[in-house]
Parts: structure tokens; C-alpha cells; sequence
């Protein structure tokens, strides 16, 4: 079998699959929530609906989309390997690494099905919400659809931290922890950085500790690049060059991980 072509059928195959889970009926529900409740958080702010509804509907289109890029993730490699049903497709003339690009594809094909469902909620919403505040500050949308972007491109390059740790890891418990602390590392790699920087921190940390969190600022992302919610939700300009620098940068980081996968999935002995 030509490889694109069973990158694709394994692609679709798995983005069928994912549709047909019940994650993603619950999905429906939150959306339907999620697109009234903005009205109602919105209301709690008598001086800034406008900046809590942005801010509440990009919270939550993110939150919700990773969830489900880290439960869909465990069900692509871990859970077929650990019931064998993986086993039939892997016997055919197929490499490993079109086996595990395939899960990336279906996997990249439902995140962007779930962020543009979420996204639609998440307009409509604040579209509401807009309609019935005076005097409603203007909002610059190019910067609400670079969020929606960056919130894409964390789901695809957490689902592939999540394929790397499936293609290695013998349980499926491991790969969803894994990912939920690159996850949170991610998020939190920029704010320790810059107060290192500081020099506050001189006198409580020792060279050693300090050394560790430089460390870890370069290996694991910075998926506070990634995030420019807070240009959606006070209209701040954006220059091109930092979109470009965090876009490229997280295109770039996920191409290693996947990269990475797919050789620890070569070697991986599946007996």
C-alpha cells in the first residue's frame, strides 16, 4: 500500500471512529451550555461584559479542546495495542510509521472539527453578548481567530506528546499523565523563566535548582507562545512577526515529537 495513501485511510478511518465516541455527543452538550452561559458570566461584569465574554468563550474553547485532544489521544495507540486490535492493520504491508502518522492525521482531522464547533459556539456567543451591551468596544476578530489558532495548534502538539508517550509506554494511564504535565510545564515555563530573570529569586534558589528550570524552559514548550488570548480580549495590536515566530515555533516542536514517535515505534516490540 502506498504510504500517503494509508496515511489517509488510517486518517479518516480514525476520524470516523473518534465521531462515533461519546466524548464527542458530550461535546454537543457542553457546546450548547457553554454558548448561553456566556451571557450569564458576561452579566457578573457590569463595566466589562464585552472583555469577560472574549475571555470566558476562548477559556473555554481551550480547556475543552485539550480535554478531549488527551482522552481521543489515549484511545489511538494505547488502547489498540493493549486489546491488540491494532495488530490486524499492523500485519499488512504497512510501515509503522505510516501507521502512527495515520493516527496523527485523524487525530489533527478531529481537533479541528472540535475547535471550529467550539469556535462557532464561542461567536455566536459573544455575538449575543455584544448585541445587548451599549456602547460595546469594538473587537478585533483577526486577534480572536489567531486564539482559535493557537489553541489549535496546542491541541495537535499536545496529541502528539501523547502519540510519543503511547508508542513507548505499556499502560494507558501513563501517556495521559504524561501529557496532562506537559500540559501544565507548558503553561507555566514562561512566568518562571521571567522570574528568574528578575534576579527575585537569588537568594531562595540555589545555582543547581536554577539550572534545572532553565532546563526545562528549553526542552519542554513554551505553549504560552502559542497563547493570544489576552490580544482578543483587550484588542491589543499583534505584530506579524511574533504570529509567525510562535506559529513556526509550534509547527516545528510538534514535527519533532511525531518524528520522535514514529521511530520509538519502530523498535517497539509488539508481541
Amino acid at each position: 500500500m502506498h504510504a500517503f495513501a494509508a496515511i489517509w485511510a488510517i486518517g479518516i478511518a480514525t476520524m470516523k471512529g473518534g465521531l462515533r465516541d461519546r466524548l464527542i455527543q458530550s461535546l454537543l452538550l457542553a457546546g450548547f451550555f457553554f454558548l448561553f452561559s456566556t451571557m450569564v458570566f458576561s452579566s457578573f461584569s457590569m463595566r466589562q461584559p464585552m472583555e469577560v465574554a472574549i475571555n470566558y468563550s476562548l477559556a473555554t474553547v481551550q480547556i475543552l479542546a485539550v480535554l478531549i485532544t488527551l482522552f481521543l489521544g489515549l484511545n489511538l495507540l494505547s488502547r489498540e495495542i493493549e486489546s491488540r486490535a491494532g495488530h490486524g492493520v499492523l500485519t499488512q504491508p504497512l510501515s509503522r510509521s505510516a501507521y502512527v502518522l495515520g493516527k496523527f492525521f485523524g487525530l489533527m482531522l478531529l481537533c479541528c472539527i472540535v475547535v471550529a464547533f467550539l469556535a462557532l459556539c464561542a461567536v455566536i456567543g459573544v455575538l449575543l453578548v455584544r448585541a445587548g451591551t451599549p456602547n460595546a468596544p469594538l473587537i478585533l476578530w483577526e486577534n480572536f481567530g489567531l486564539s482559535l489558532m493557537g489553541i489549535l495548534l496546542i491541541s495537535l502538539l499536545l496529541g502528539a506528546a501523547s502519540l510519543l508517550f503511547c508508542a513507548v509506554a505499556t499502560s494507558a494511564i501513563l501517556p495521559f499523565l504524561a501529557t496532562i504535565a506537559i500540559w501544565v510545564i507548558g503553561n507555566s515555563t514562561q512566568t518562571v523563566k521571567n522570574y528568574l530573570d528578575a534576579n527575585i529569586a537569588d537568594q531562595a534558589m540555589t545555582p543547581q535548582l536554577k539550572a534545572i528550570i532553565t532546563g526545562a524552559y528549553y526542552v519542554f514548550p513554551n505553549l504560552s507562545l502559542l497563547d493570544f488570548k489576552v490580544y482578543a480580549i483587550y484588542g491589543l495590536p499583534l505584530a506579524a512577526a511574533q504570529v509567525g515566530f510562535a506559529l513556526t515555533y509550534g509547527l516545528a516542536y510538534t514535527i519533532v515529537l511525531l518524528t520522535l514517535a514514529t521511530r520509538l515505534f519502530q523498535t517497539r516490540d509488539m508481541l
